[in-house]
């Protein structure tokens, strides 16, 4: 899955930095996804007997990833939403 960057020398700095920007905000985001996750899957002693933590963490996750999702900047936009 990996993609090799090719920088050519038509290609504009800031373009590729728009990408590199874009693809760091969405590593932010689903990092914080992960930790709420995480966070509801942990043992805690002091949780709430029949509480669902998890469920909730996972609802919360979701909502993160769903909130963050922002179309790609680019003619490439079409193309990389049918890798995913």
């Amino acid at each position: 899955m990996a993609k090799q960057i090719q920088v050519s020398p038509g290609l504009p700095t800031a373009a590729l930095e728009e990408r590199v920007h874009a693809l760091e905000a969405r590593l932010t985001v689903v990092t914080a996804a992960v930790r709420v996750l995480a966070h509801g899957l942990e043992d805690v002693p002091l949780a709430v007997p029949g509480g669902r933590p998890a469920a909730e963490a996972a609802r919360r996750a979701y909502e993160l990833l769903l909130i963050a999702e922002l179309p790609m900047p680019g003619p490439e936009a079409a193309a990389a939403s049918l890798d995913t």
